[in-house]
Parts: C-alpha cells; sequence; structure tokens
C-alpha cells in the first residue's frame, strides 16, 4: 500500500511515466461503452422487455458503442462536461424507450436517476481517493486531462459501477409503478441537488470535511432509495394477494358451474325409476306422443352435458360450457373448434385464467356492439407440437386500447380492473409463451401460445 501511495504521488508531481494516447483513448472508450450499455440495462431492472432478449442485447451493445464514440469526440474538449452528461441521459432513455415498455418520459426520469449514480459514486470515489493520499487538487487533476492516474482512477470508477449494477438487478426484483413515480422523482431530485454541489466542492480544493460531506449525503441517499424499494415491494406484494384473490375466486366460479351441471344429472338418474314408471303408463295407455315428449324433456339435461364435452380436459369444458350459456343469453354467435391434451402439464388453473378472461373480454366485447351481425365469437385450441395454440376472434366495433403490445383495460378505473389481462399474461409467461393482439376494421383476434410438456404422471402410467 505504501508503495502504491508512493506511486500516486509521482503521477500527481508530475514524475510517472508517459502514457501511450491511443491506448489511453481506447481505454477511455471502452469505460464509456460500459457505462451507456449498463444504462440500458439499469432501466431494465424497471420496466419490463417488449423485445425478445437477443434483440435487446444486440441493440444495446451496438447503441452503446455508436454514443461512445460521440462521447469520446465531446471528451476531447472537456473530460467533464454537464453537455456530455445530458447526451447520456438522452442516449439512455431513447434506447430503453425502444426496448422496454413505458413511457419516454419515465424512461427520461430513469436515465437521469442513472447518471446522477454514476456521477454520485464516480465522485465519491475521487474523494475518497483524494482524502487518502491527503492531495487538496488531486480531483482537478483527474478532470483536467488524460494520465496513468485518471486510468487507474477510471478502471477502480467502472469496476464499482459493475459491482454495483449487478447487486441492484439481485435485489431489486420489482417494477415500476407509475402511481410512484412522485416517489423516484423526489429520489432525483434530492440525488442531484447534493450530487450537483458536493462535486463542486470536490472540484474546488479538497479537504477532509468534503469526505464526511459524501459520507452524510451517502446515508440520507441510501434511505431515500431504501424507502422507495420498501413501497415498491409493499404495493407488488398487495397486488400479487390481489391476483391470486383474483384467480381463486374465478377458479371457484368454475367449478361451481361444474358441480351445476352434475348436480342437475345427478337428480336426474336418481329419480330413474320414477320416470320409468311414468313412461310405462304412458305406453300402457298407447299414448305414445306423450311419452316421446316426456323423453324428450327429460333428455335434455343429459343431452346438454353430452354436447357440452369438448375436450378430455374438465375445466376446459366447464369453461367453455359456462360461457356459451353467457354468449347465448346476450345473443352472440359462437363458432368452437377446440382440442387439447390430456397429458399436458399446464396446471388447471392456469388454462382457466388464460382461456375465462379471454372469453369474457370477446363476451364484452361483443356487448358493446350494436349491429347483430357483428356479435360474434370463434373460438379456437390446437395442439402444434410441443405447442398449444389459443385462438379467440370477435366481431369489434368499439377498437380496444392496445399500448406497447399490451392491451389496456377501457375501465374508467384501471387499478380495480385490469385484472383479468395480467391474470392471463402472468400464466402464460409461466410456460414460456406469448401472447399477440391483432386489430383489424371490424375484427379483434388475441393468439395465445404456450408451450407444454407430457405431465410426469402420464409418461410414469407410459413406462
Amino acid at each position: 500500500l505504501k508503495s502504491f501511495h508512493n506511486y500516486l504521488c509521482r503521477q500527481l508531481k508530475g514524475g510517472g511515466m508517459e502514457i501511450n494516447m491511443n491506448f489511453t483513448i481506447f481505454f477511455e472508450y471502452v469505460a464509456t461503452v460500459i457505462e451507456a450499455y449498463i444504462g440500458v440495462c439499469f432501466l431494465g431492472v424497471f420496466f419490463e422487455n417488449k423485445l425478445e432478449k437477443k434483440k435487446e442485447y444486440l441493440i444495446s451493445f451496438v447503441t452503446s458503442i455508436a454514443i461512445a464514440a460521440i462521447v469520446l469526440i465531446f471528451n476531447s474538449i472537456s473530460l467533464f462536461s454537464y453537455i456530455t452528461l445530458l447526451l447520456g441521459i438522452v442516449f439512455v432513455a431513447t434506447v430503453s424507450w425502444k426496448i422496454y415498455n413505458g413511457k419516454l418520459t419515465h424512461m427520461f426520469l430513469f436515465s437521469s436517476i442513472y447518471f446522477m449514480c454514476i456521477n454520485y459514486l464516480d465522485f465519491f470515489l475521487i474523494t475518497l481517493m483524494g482524502t487518502l493520499l491527503q492531495e487538496p487538487k488531486y480531483s482537478q487533476y483527474i478532470v483536467a486531462g488524460y494520465s496513468e492516474l485518471r486510468l487507474i482512477q477510471v478502471f477502480i470508477n467502472k469496476l464499482a459501477l459493475i459491482v454495483a449494477y449487478f447487486l441492484i438487478r439481485h435485489f431489486v426484483k420489482i417494477k415500476f409503478r407509475k402511481d410512484s413515480i412522485k416517489h423516484y422523482l423526489l429520489l432525483m431530485v434530492i440525488g442531484t441537488f447534493g450530487v450537483i454541489n458536493l462535486v463542486k466542492s470536490t472540484l474546488s480544493n479538497l479537504t477532509s470535511r468534503d469526505m464526511m460531506d459524501w459520507i452524510v449525503f451517502s446515508v440520507i441517499l441510501f434511505m431515500t432509495g431504501g424507502l422507495v424499494v420498501m413501497y415498491e415491494r409493499r404495493q407488488h406484494e398487495l397486488d400479487m394477494l390481489y391476483f391470486m384473490q383474483m384467480k381463486s375466486q374465478l377458479v371457484e366460479e368454475n367449478y361451481k358451474t361444474l358441480n351445476k351441471i352434475y348436480s342437475t344429472n345427478s337428480k336426474t338418474y336418481h329419480d330413474f325409476n320414477n320416470h320409468i314408471t311414468v313412461l310405462y303408463q304412458f305406453l300402457l295407455n298407447n299414448e305414445v306422443n306423450r311419452a316421446l315428449k316426456y323423453l324428450d324433456d327429460l333428455g335434455t339435461p343429459i343431452k346438454t352435458l353430452i354436447e357440452k364435452t369438448w375436450t378430455s380436459n374438465e375445466v376446459i369444458d366447464v369453461i367453455i360450457n359456462s360461457k356459451l350459456e353467457k354468449m347465448n343469453e346476450y345473443g352472440i354467435h359462437s363458432n368452437f373448434n377446440v382440442e387439447f391434451p390430456s397429458n399436458s402439464n399446464i396446471q388447471s388453473q392456469d388454462i382457466c385464467a388464460i382461456l375465462s378472461n379471454l372469453l369474457d373480454n370477446a363476451i364484452e366485447a361483443c356487448e358493446k356492439n350494436k349491429v347483430a351481425s357483428n356479435k360474434w365469437i370463434n373460438l379456437t385450441i390446437r395442439v402444434i407440437n410441443a405447442m398449444i395454440v389459443i385462438k379467440v376472434e370477435n366481431g369489434m366495433e368499439v377498437k380496444p386500447i392496445i399500448k406497447n403490445d399490451n392491451l389496456l383495460t377501457s375501465k374508467v378505473d384501471d387499478k380495480l380492473h385490469g385484472w383479468g389481462i395480467k391474470s392471463v399474461k402472468s400464466a402464460v409467461e409461466k410456460y414460456g409463451g406469448v401472447i399477440k393482439y391483432t386489430v383489424s376494421e371490424d375484427k379483434f383476434k388475441v393468439v395465445v401460445t404456450l408451450n407444454y410438456n407430457k405431465s410426469e404422471e402420464y409418461c410414469r402410467i407410459n413406462e
């Protein structure tokens, strides 16, 4: 440590080795690429992807290389400039807007928070190094021009940035909520105001008090950030609790429908002897027409059960039957063409969430249609190799709201509604699937693709 301290002191006094300028520029360029790339990835912690992972990485990396070249040009004028900082904020926000789901204004907010964190980290480490070396002009020397000491400081700073990013990605597993924007805005304002004032102090003659100011500010910043994260986590847990209650309610509702069907037919079978007696009397008295009418009435519940057996999956049959009854009630024409594998590992509550909500949305859309010919719903379920494809089409007069490939609820209170859409998305993601919406002039179509495997029970039976 003493040798390293002496080496740094020699660098400060101009007694160090001459550096290769080409290597220095390349080193700074790589550091800028890392900074830009981590910036885009940082926003990915708080926003959901709308592109495939490969595309996300490719776009982030290529654009980071391009912006680093522009920043290098600005660095030739000044190694520390607020113009370069603004350029970085705009770049990260714009690229992230193309990759993640969210408003551009929200991307700018989080991009500003990211660069606030970078400046905090850089100048905190510079202040720490200057304090350890007891060199008041250390920060001025670092930002004044290229030097071997600057390369060492940049290396330390970017290494700390990488470690900080992985820590954030590991511990902060929450997504941004629109109703908590004021908390993030408060974090940015407090952080930016503090960083700017401390940077000004650091760039002047560095004193031991500056280090204490940075430590106090760090405690305030981390406490503010911690409170924001705790609030987000609590809200997320409340959302998930409400979400699970909605799913349980949906499953319970469909099983009640199934129980109702079986109860009706159980009653029919229970009274079988009585029905035979009545029929015997009709036939004994040569009242054939009355006997036929009685048989037709008696067979209606059984015919209903037989006609509504669509697949070997009891849950799917119940859902389709209950929704079909609702469609008939609202005068909605339907066309169902379904199949479902008996050996699927798709859990009942998941297929229930997907199918029920998609059909409910289609029924709701048809209810809004004023023209009778537009009140129709088509359901197709197909098994293709190891994939299950669910397609729901319906007539449409009022176009739904689709933003960034996400279907948004049209109801006024989006906090109490829209959970059906979230439920479908959650179940689809569970099986590595995708959901795609298509809107034409008078038709809305949603296609869900699920990956499935043979269930373990099925495999044991066949073995």
